[in-house]
């Protein structure tokens, strides 16, 4: 693998959360996993490739979480991980689809075994895909046997854009949302250009840009995890930018700031901190899931 090619997958495994990048190989990319463990996490009931949408050509498909011995007979809070990134560009970088890296394999395992489904997803449109998938959620929440009116988001790094752009809009069913490191672009933030031109050079969609301030929805709480050592350039920057907007809009938010975080905490920083970090924020989904 040449250098230049190498750089671009790191920076863009990096930039869409995707944080065991020392790994070269689709194999070893899943079975790096969160920091973390929960009872039951390997007893959890996992559905998967079940089709959200159909086009012509193909169908994308949605893998849920279920908790240890559910019985299906009845309707429990979801957790959706938010992708920005389209399927199609990241199995060209690393040969594999979002869904099925360690990472994101291990959060929907540890969610379900806390009480709640888990949904990873498959794209091609991020932007309009998610809203796809939660119309799919919607219509057929009795057959998944979720609660279409207590659904959380998560999102971290290069996925915050799409994220947030439907999480603070008036559309959103979102009942709260987690963000951790992410990138929050606005018209005003620093760099904007280079960051477009960097996602365009990747392969990538260009990125959603966050509406006015003064029309974001303002009843969905947040929990914000900012990690302090993240090298990512303007990152940190874009959040304090948002952070600054959204306390002037006096949004429910909840910050964790995470002095000694890297970007991907949960998989590079395995202490007692993070572990603490991941209990807050399914405390956090229980309690606005009402668990």
């Amino acid at each position: 693998m040449n250098t230049l090619r190498r750089n671009i997958i790191i920076a863009a495994l990096l930039l869409y959360g995707i944080t065991g990048i020392q790994a070269q190989t689709t194999n070893n990319l899943e079975e790096i996993f969160v920091a973390y463990e929960i009872a039951g996490m390997n007893d959890v009931i996992a559905k998967k490739d079940i089709p959200y949408l159909k086009t012509s050509d193909t169908a994308l498909n949605m893998d849920i979480y279920y908790p240890p011995k559910f019985d299906f007979k009845r309707n429990i809070s979801a957790i959706i991980f938010i992708t920005g990134i389209p399927d199609t560009s990241m199995v060209k970088l690393t040969g594999n689809q979002f869904r099925k890296y360690g990472q994101y394999t291990s959060w929907c395992k540890i969610v379900a075994a806390s009480g709640m489904a888990a949904i990873v997803y498959e794209t091609i449109d991020p932007k309009n895909n998610l809203i796809s998938l939660i119309e799919y959620i919607k219509s057929e929440h009795t057959n998944l046997s979720i609660n279409d009116n207590s659904i959380g988001a998560f999102v971290c790094s290069g996925n915050t854009p799409t994220g947030v752009s439907y999480i603070l809009s008036s559309s959103s069913i979102f009942s709260c949302a987690v963000l951790y490191y992410g990138f929050f672009l606005s018209e005003d933030v620093e760099n904007l250009a280079a960051i477009e031109s960097m996602f365009k050079q990747m392969g990538f969609q260009k990125p959603p840009i966050l509406p006015d301030s003064n029309n974001w929805k303002s009843d969905v709480p947040l929990l914000i995890v900012r990690s302090g050592q993240d090298n990512i350039p303007n990152l940190n920057q874009s959040m304090q930018n948002f952070l600054d907007k959204a306390i002037k809009q006096n949004l429910p938010i909840t910050l964790i700031n995470y002095s000694e975080g890297l970007h991907g905490f949960e998989i590079y920083n395995d202490n007692e901190t993070t572990r603490q970090i991941i209990k807050n924020t399914l405390a956090f989904f229980n309690y606005y899931l009402k668990q």
